[in-house]
């Protein structure tokens, strides 16, 4: 699947995905603000998922970072080992031996579900960013690394 198929799925079920990768800017800049055009009591907002928003950040930064390095004319190949390492390593960790391993009941264990959201919101920023791009390294390796993180991010 093409990472441009992958965001019109995404963006036909959730538009406001968009607002995650290119947030849009309206008069509306406020709660008040909406009010003021429509005064019937607002519904309380649904808490943010943590999460997801630091992996929106976290693949924001690393975009940046990215085109940074490739405008200074260094290499940006930091960003196939971190996407490698985002969604190459599945969980839990294969555990060498002897054991004890890492998955006793002391700590918690990440939710498949929030793991894969994640990935597929860090599959979405490096499709926008890279299908935004001229063609080029950069580009070839954010837009494989979309198609990666996406597969990984599905179930079975």
């Amino acid at each position: 699947m093409r990472s441009i198929d992958l965001l019109t799925i995404i963006s036909r079920v959730r538009p406001e995905v968009w607002d995650v990768i290119v947030p849009r800017y309206s008069v509306v800049k406020t709660r008040a603000d909406a009010v003021a055009l429509n005064p019937q009591p607002l519904p309380p907002l649904p808490p943010p998922d943590a999460f997801l928003v630091g992996a929106a950040e976290m693949a924001h930064a690393v975009t940046r970072m990215a085109v940074e390095a490739e405008v200074r004319g260094e290499s940006a190949a930091f960003v196939d080992q971190l996407i490698e390492d985002w969604c190459g390593t599945p969980w839990p960790r294969r555990w060498p031996w002897p054991w004890p391993d890492p998955r006793t009941a002391d700590g918690p264990m990440p939710d498949p579900w929030t793991v894969g959201s994640g990935r597929m919101v860090g599959a979405i920023v490096f499709a926008s960013v890279g299908a935004r791009l001229e063609e080029g390294d950069l580009r070839t390796s954010l837009l494989e690394g979309a198609e990666k993180l996406a597969e990984a991010a599905m179930p079975g």
